[in-house]
C-alpha cells in the first residue's frame, strides 16, 4: 500500500508539476503574436507557473517521492543494472538544470526588457530564440523520462 501511495504522489506530481510546462510552447508564440502588454502578461504568467508550481514540484516532490519509490521498489539493489532508471535520473538532472538555470532566468530577463520598452531589441530576440530552443528539448526529455518510467525497458 505504501508503494502505491508513493507512486500516486509521484505520478500526480508529474502531471501537476510538468503538465503546465507543455502549455509554454503555445503561450510563448502567442505572446509574440499579441505583443505589448498582453505579451508581458503572458510572460509573467509563464514565470509565475515556473516559480510557484513547476520548479517547487521538480525540486522537492519528484526527487523525494522518486527516491522513496527506488528504495521501496527494491531498485536501489543493483541500481546500475536498472539502466532505464539511472538514464531517466540523468535526463531529469539535465532537464532540471535547463529549466531552472536557463529557461527561468531567460523568461525573467525577457520580462525585464519588455518592462523597459526593449522588447524589439536584438538582446530580447536572442533570449526569445534561446527559449524557443530550450522548450522542445525540455518537452522531449520529459516524454523520454515518462517512457522510461512506464515501460522500464531492459528492467
Amino acid at each position: 500500500m505504501y508503494f502505491r501511495i508513493l507512486l500516486l504522489i509521484h505520478i500526480a506530481g508529474a502531471i501537476i508539476g510538468f503538465g503546465p510546462a507543455f502549455a509554454f510552447g503555445i503561450l510563448g508564440p502567442l505572446s509574440k503574436k499579441l505583443g505589448g502588454p498582453q505579451a508581458l502578461g503572458i510572460m509573467e504568467g509563464i514565470l509565475a507557473l515556473q516559480n510557484k508550481l513547476v520548479i517547487p514540484i521538480a525540486a522537492f516532490f519528484q526527487p523525494v517521492s522518486g527516491v522513496l519509490l527506488i528504495l521501496e521498489g527494491g531498485w536501489a539493489q543493483n541500481f546500475f543494472s536498472h539502466v532505464w532508471l539511472w538514464v531517466a535520473l540523468i535526463l531529469y538532472i539535465v532537464m532540471f538544470y535547463l529549466a531552472v538555470f536557463r529557461a527561468r532566468p531567460g523568461v525573467a530577463a525577457m520580462i525585464r526588457l519588455a518592462k523597459e520598452g526593449k522588447a524589439e531589441t536584438p538582446e530580447f530576440g536572442k533570449l526569445a530564440k534561446q527559449q524557443q530552443a530550450i522548450g522542445p528539448i525540455l518537452g522531449v526529455t520529459l516524454l523520454v523520462i515518462i517512457f522510461l518510467m512506464v515501460m522500464k525497458p531492459g528492467g
